[in-house]
This record gives C-alpha cells, sequence and structure tokens, in this order.
C-alpha cells in the first residue's frame, strides 16, 4: 500500500512525497482537512481523491488570488493556471464553478476593458488589447463594435493627431517639412488602431495643412 513518506508545506501549499518520490502538489487545508500525514499508509483510490481535491482547491485558490489584483478573462485566467502546472480537468472545473459564482463575465470584462481603452486608441487596436488579455476574437469584436458604435473615428483621429502634433510651421519645416509630418502622423494613427482610411485622410490634411 502506498505511504506517504514526506509533506512539505509553503504559503498554503503541501507538497506530497509517495513512497520516495513526489506525488502532488495540494491544497494545505485539503490536506489537513484528509487528516492524513506523513508516515501514513494510504489505498491508491483514497490517495488519488485527495490528489484532486487538492488539486482543485488550490487552483481555486490561485484563481481568487489573481482575481484579487484586478479583473481577468477566462482566457487569461485558464493561461495562468496552466502554467502554475494545473491540468485541463482541474482549470475546467475551476473555470465552471468562478463561472457559477459570477467571478468571470467575459462579455462585461470586454464591455469594461473596451471603454477604458478607447480613451486612447482606435477600434483596430482596442480590439488588439482585448485578444492580448485572453477575450474570444468573437466577444471582442462585438464589445469594440458596441464601444464605438455612433462615434466619429475621423474627427476622434484628427484630435488624436492634433494633440500630438500641433506644432507650427517653423518646427515642421524642421522635421522635414510637411511630408515629414505626414508619415509621422499616419504612423502615430496607425500605431493608436485607427482604420487605413482614416490614418491616411488625417495624414492628407497635415501634407496639404488643410487643418
Amino acid at each position: 500500500m502506498p505511504r506517504i513518506t514526506g509533506v512539505r508545506e509553503r504559503r498554503g501549499r503541501a507538497k506530497l512525497f509517495v513512497d520516495g518520490e513526489f506525488y502532488a502538489e495540494i491544497d494545505a487545508e485539503a490536506l489537513a482537512g484528509s487528516g492524513l500525514g506523513e508516515g501514513d499508509e494510504v489505498p491508491e483510490a483514497e490517495l488519488d481523491s485527495l490528489r484532486e481535491a487538492g488539486e482543485k482547491a488550490l487552483a481555486m485558490r490561485r484563481a481568487f488570488n489573481l482575481l484579487s489584483y484586478r479583473p481577468r478573462s477566462e482566457g487569461e485566467l485558464r493561461e495562468r493556471l496552466a502554467r502554475y502546472g494545473h491540468g485541463e480537468g482541474v482549470v475546467e472545473s475551476v473555470m465552471e464553478r468562478l463561472g457559477e459564482l459570477g467571478y468571470l463575465d467575459d462579455g462585461e470584462f470586454a464591455r469594461n476593458l473596451a471603454r477604458q481603452k478607447s480613451r486612447k486608441y482606435g477600434p483596430r487596436r482596442v480590439s488588439m488589447e482585448l485578444q492580448r488579455a485572453g477575450v474570444d476574437p468573437e466577444v471582442a469584436s462585438g464589445a469594440v463594435e458596441e464601444e464605438f458604435s455612433g462615434r466619429d473615428e475621423l474627427a476622434e483621429a484628427r484630435k488624436a493627431a492634433s494633440d500630438r502634433y500641433n506644432i507650427g510651421s517653423s518646427r515642421r519645416s524642421a522635421s522635414g517639412g510637411e511630408d515629414a509630418l505626414a508619415r509621422k502622423v499616419y504612423g502615430f494613427l496607425t500605431r493608436r488602431g485607427y482604420s487605413a482610411g482614416v490614418c491616411a485622410e488625417v495624414a492628407r490634411e497635415y501634407r496639404t495643412g488643410d487643418r
């Protein structure tokens, strides 16, 4: 019968060693609740049940810790838990429970992040930021469409360029003239995530001086 030959506890985690080899890392409270400890002989089925429950409890603890810093998408949380070494089944169980408890709502997360990022960036960049945060592309697209609906992208791009490049003619000459400035404006707006047509229109205005 397997024997627990070592237990190393640290910061709410317990590493179990069975028959001299590492067996699993589980939640320390789950181990304490089982009443098992070093030196105990445990049937394999009971040991497997302890590992399953302990790994889920540890993954849930880590998920709550991550969420305590800031809201996160389901995709990001999955990635972070997988990085800790939790298996797909454990992660799926944690995601399901967090959803039941109301801690995960990718639609709401995407809308809030889109609202925040749209203060500085255009729709293409906002969509990229959402997907980078682990939001499903379809959900990200819907949030961006909702956020920018009714807004004037061209007017917002003009303002962004004006705030960044509202300079006098002497400085335009020093920077290489209107063409050079127009190229800078185009690159700036592209990085901000405005559409190609809008970037080209605003850059043209800087080239012709029609601002």
